[in-house]
């Protein structure tokens, strides 16, 4: 039996990772975490700029590739915190790395198949109004 806790949010995730850390411990599962990048976001934020004439399609791709990068590195930094605070709760974890995907909900939904007890997600206010019908055993942390 596994708990996610998939970390949608860079910066704020303290609540999260501490409910995520405290369900593997009740259910004596294994705290399987995960750093989620939706890249949609990244590609919408990018193509307004290229549409309001602000970037050039060559400027444009390597923006894009630098804020992937960015987020890539934040995502070590936040799994290696994540990882020192389960170790100290003396928590098995799994780190599955970063996952790059167009949809936080059919990720979710994924997960519910890996024998899942329960999905932690850290994320921030302003996916809260895009996230759809979560599954039943998911849980939206909104984090500032």
């Amino acid at each position: 039996m596994n708990t996610w806790l998939v970390v949608a949010n860079p910066y704020a995730y303290d609540k999260a990772m501490g409910k995520g850390i405290s369900e593997a411990q009740q259910n004596q599962a294994k705290l399987r975490v995960v750093f989620f990048i939706n890249n949609n976001s990244i590609n919408d934020v990018i193509g307004e700029l290229g549409q309001t004439g602000w970037l050039g399609s060559n400027p444009l791709h390597k923006l894009q590739n630098s804020m992937l990068d960015g987020y890539r590195a934040l995502a070590n930094d936040v799994l290696k915190r994540v990882k020192r605070k389960a170790k100290e709760k003396e928590v098995e974890l799994d780190i599955q790395e970063v996952i790059e995907r167009p949809s936080l909900e059919e990720y979710l939904f994924e997960l519910v198949e890996q024998d899942t007890v329960k999905i932690i997600v850290a994320g921030p206010q302003l996916l809260t109004a895009k996230i759809g019908n979560l599954p039943s055993i998911a849980e939206y942390i909104e984090e500032d």
